[in-house]
């Protein structure tokens, strides 16, 4: 995989690393408005009347005296107007004809964020790929969206239960060293109620994924597995430089007395190597064959005797010099050590 970042005119002055440069120095107490506004006061930056936005105060930053990279909001909840909550910097927020020019801003964001700041402590998305770095008192984000808009965020860690490892709110993917994910819970936070509620959880998560993890640029793979029989287990992942998703059977090489070959044939699946797999192009705009890959996926846990009750995930997301496992809150399912 080719691990080179993209760099845009907006890099090239620095002025992106400027403005991290000023906002990770912002520590302003409790984050109270008028802490808030004395802190950024000193660089400068000045803020407009305050406008409610639903359930939210925003109040925006007057043009040239506000962080210069990019348009800026300070936001608070409706509840609590004098407690800003967030800083948000649209740094990019103009249209990105095609995936690599959307790509190439957030991944020259993620680039100076991490020389800045080090290693992220979270990688994540939910349809658009987010990376997070938590610092006491704060948590920095630098998100993309599809259209090209690239933000950073400050998240006061009091205001944001995730930005302080305290819920799984962010997004239907993560990736992170054990130590900053939840622990596993004793039970599935949602269970779901039949094998066709997975095989629709599933399809969800892995268009985020194969969607969301070209950006880092990062491979993932996933394992659906029996926690009895661990070799009772199906897997996918992206691989090639076009990040195709390739699904595999591989329970059937350790259960090779339940593998119907003329089934198997007709649910698409080819014999190769010994193993059965599924090949499917990556394209952002296609979903139906992540929803195939979704449904061959769970008719083989179920072909393989893998019970509801006893399936469980695991796996890990590789890119950008690091490796993460995974964890996927929106799944529903107790995960395992990927190293199991």
């Amino acid at each position: 995989m080719d691990d080179r970042l993209p760099r845009g005119d907006w890099y090239e002055t620095d002025s992106f690393r400027e403005l991290v440069k000023q906002a990770t120095s912002l520590r302003p107490g409790g984050w109270s408005l008028a802490e808030f506004e004395h802190a950024v006061s000193e660089m400068g930056w000045e803020l407009k009347e305050p406008q409610q936005i639903v359930d939210q105060v925003w109040r925006r930053f007057v043009p040239r005296k506000g962080p210069w990279g990019g348009y800026a909001t300070a936001i608070s909840d409706a509840s609590a107007p004098e407690r800003v909550r967030r800083l948000n910097v649209r740094v990019v927020d103009m249209p990105a004809e095609h995936l690599p020019t959307d790509a190439g801003h957030v991944r020259a964001a993620w680039w100076i964020m991490e020389d800045e700041l080090g290693p992220p402590t979270l990688w994540g998305g939910d349809g658009g790929p987010w990376m997070l770095w938590r610092r006491p008192g704060t948590s920095f984000l630098v998100h993309s969206h599809d259209g090209g808009e690239v933000s950073l965020e400050l998240l006061h860690t009091d205001s944001d239960p995730d930005a302080a490892g305290r819920s799984d709110s962010r997004g239907s993917w993560r990736a992170a060293a054990p130590a900053d994910l939840l622990p596993v819970p004793a039970a599935p936070f949602r269970p779901a109620a039949d094998w066709d509620e997975v095989q629709k959880r599933l399809f969800d998560v892995l268009r985020d994924l194969d969607h969301d993890t070209v950006f880092l640029p990062g491979r993932f793979i996933l394992h659906l597995t029996s926690v009895r029989d661990p070799l009772r287990f199906v897997q996918c992942w992206n691989q090639d430089r076009d990040l195709a998703l390739v699904v595999e059977a591989t329970g059937y090489t350790h259960h090779p007395e339940l593998a119907d070959p003329d089934r198997l044939a007709r649910s698409g699946w080819k014999l190769t190597h010994s193993l059965w797999k599924g090949r499917f192009p990556h394209n952002r705009d296609e979903s139906e064959h992540l929803r195939t890959a979704a449904r061959m996926l769970v008719e083989e846990l179920q072909h393989l005797g893998v019970d509801l009750a006893d399936l469980a995930y695991g796996g890990t997301v590789t890119g950008r010099g690091h490796g993460f496992h995974l964890d996927l809150p929106a799944l529903g399912l107790p995960r395992v050590n990927p190293d199991a």
